[in-house]
C-alpha cells in the first residue's frame, strides 16, 4: 500500500447523487485497483471536468 499525504484541511459538504448501479461498480473497480476512496475518485474527475470547460469556455470568448 502507498503512503498518501494527509489530507487538506478544507471546508467541505455533503453531496447526495444517484448513479447508474452499473456506474458504481466500474467506479468502485477504478478504485480498488487505484488503491483510491470513491471520494477522492469522485473529486478528481469533478476538478478535471471543471477545468475541460473553463478551457473550452476560455477558447470560444476570445476573439
Amino acid at each position: 500500500m502507498k503512503n498518501k499525504p494527509p489530507p487538506e484541511k478544507t471546508e467541505t459538504k455533503l453531496l447526495n447523487i444517484l448513479l447508474p448501479e452499473e456506474l458504481i461498480n466500474r467506479i468502485n473497480a477504478v478504485c480498488t485497483d487505484k488503491d483510491m476512496t470513491i471520494q477522492e475518485f469522485v473529486t478528481d474527475a469533478v476538478i478535471e471536468k471543471l477545468e475541460l470547460v473553463y478551457k473550452e469556455r476560455r477558447k470560444k470568448d476570445r476573439l
